[in-house]
Parts: structure tokens; sequence; C-alpha cells
């Protein structure tokens, strides 16, 4: 299942796909996919991921713009990961950038968000933001 979603991500290299055109042409096999991943409890084991990255789409009002970004991002991932051989990663992003993007084309297509996820999803990129805040403040005073 992960090298089809993987596959399905990879096919789009090199190719702009508006947001329309994902949440219209391609919103089946996504939430396909997203379905079977749940099925499979990989939303449960990978929430963590998944909600830094979703919260990472929230920076973008529009959500034509997270869904346009978030999809070119799936697929530059899926590609790094094919080109370095990371098969962990690859795994990991199929899987992540799969879920995000069923939830992206949910909210493009009906206009509605899940406040709750959404601030759950606020609240592990911010702990991340702050976390890497933290990390640059220290190498910054070493270079005094």
């Amino acid at each position: 299942m992960i090298n089809k979603i993987s596959e399905f991500i990879y096919g789009f290299k090199n190719k702009t796909v508006e947001a329309d055109e994902i949440a219209s042409n391609h919103a089946e096999q996504i939430k396909s996919f997203a379905l079977e991943l749940k099925e499979k409890a990989f939303d449960t084991k990978f929430e963590e991921n998944f909600l830094t990255i979703l919260g990472y789409t929230y920076r973008l009002e529009e959500v034509s713009q997270r869904l346009f970004f978030t999809f070119q991002e799936a697929v530059y991932a899926i590609d790094l990961d094919k080109l370095m051989k990371n098969e962990d990663s690859l795994e990991l992003n199929s899987i992540v950038y799969i879920l995000v993007l069923d939830v992206l084309i949910n909210e493009y297509n009906t206009k509605e968000i899940d406040e709750e996820q959404k601030q759950k999803a606020l609240a592990v990129y911010k702990k991340i933001e702050e976390r890497k805040a933290k990390e640059n403040k220290k190498y910054h005073m070493y270079q005094y």
C-alpha cells in the first residue's frame, strides 16, 4: 500500500497541479488511500507527524493555497526520499502527506474546517517552532 501511495504522489513529479484539479480529479484516490491508512491505524501511529504538517499548512490563510503547496511539498518529499533511497522517510511521508491532503481536500470541497483538529495541529506546530527557536538561540550564543 505504501508503494502505491508513493508511486501515486511521485507520478506528479515535474507537473504543476492546481488545487481545483487535486480536489476534483484526485480526491477519490486520496480519500481511498487515507481510509486504508486509518483502517490500519497509521493515523494514530503517525499522529504527531500528521499534526505537524497540518499545523504547518495553516500558515497560509487560503485553503486553495494550502492544498496546492502541500501537494507540491508531498511530491518533492517523495522524490527526495526516492533519490536518497530512504525507505523509512518514504513510508512516513507517504502516510502523513496523504492524511493531510485528505483533510485539505475535504476543507476545500466543503469549506468547513475541523476547528478542534486545527487547534491541535497549531499547538503541535507551535511547540516545534519554539523548540527550533531555542536551538537557534543556543547556536547563536556560541557565535559570540
